[in-house]
């Protein structure tokens, strides 16, 4: 009598997959509906544009976390921007076919494309670099921390928005009366931040220095 072989476990890449199929699937589906139940010719135009530029958004996402699961760097890290590319997409695809007005669901679906965004900047920093260099790995890690401080910061200024002036769009940001506007000029700083050590990182880790000669 053969030995039952137990049921393989599922890797970190497979989840990854199996969150990436399933959330293109339903917005890909939902948006497909939203567009072809639009009332009019042009606004079904503009309900196609807007959910492809989200999926095209999130996907960059999503490839980029694929990416890393793959070659098994920042794996957890991966799987959540994963998650939330795919939260993102779901939640503005129904809110764009449905239109939906709820505070809370929009807010929601703001900080998961926030952290897909912020998620995309050090997943594709970690995939174009190899931080080996002391220099290199120190303008990694800043990058990393400035997109965890950007992540933080924009997360509060969406949750700190009220009143009832959230209006959902077709785009990947929902209208509305900003909150606690002292957080732009901090958020704005943390961007730049961001971009430059990224490009800086970037730089950095692609200089070949020559091993140094110690026969001479």
């Amino acid at each position: 009598m053969e030995d039952v072989q137990p049921p393989a476990k599922l890797s970190r890449l497979d989840i990854g997959m199996l969150i990436t199929l399933v959330s293109v699937a339903i917005g890909g589906v939902v948006g497909l509906i939203a567009v072809l139940d639009a009332d009019s010719e042009v606004g079904a135009l503009g309900l196609g544009v807007g959910v492809t530029f989200l999926m095209l958004q999130g996907g960059a996402t999503i490839a980029c976390g694929l990416a890393c699961l793959a070659r098994r760097r920042l794996e957890l890290v991966a799987l959540g921007g994963l998650a939330a590319a795919g939260l993102a997409i779901v939640l503005f695809a129904l809110a764009v076919w449905l239109e939906i007005d709820s505070e809370t669901y929009v807010k929601i679906a703001g900080v998961a494309y926030v952290w897909s965004f912020f998620s995309l900047v050090v997943l594709g920093l970690t995939l174009a670099t190899q931080p080996v260099d002391p220099l290199a790995r120190a303008l990694y890690l800043g990058a990393v921390g400035a997109s965890l401080l950007g992540g933080l910061i924009a997360t509060a200024l969406i949750l700190s928005t009220g009143g009832g002036d959230i209006v959902p769009t077709a785009g990947p940001f929902p209208y509305a009366a900003l909150g606690n506007e002292d957080l732009l000029r901090p958020l704005g700083a943390v961007l730049v931040v961001i971009a430059t050590l990224w490009f800086g990182a970037l730089a950095a880790s692609r200089v070949e220095r020559p091993a140094p000669d110690f026969t001479r």
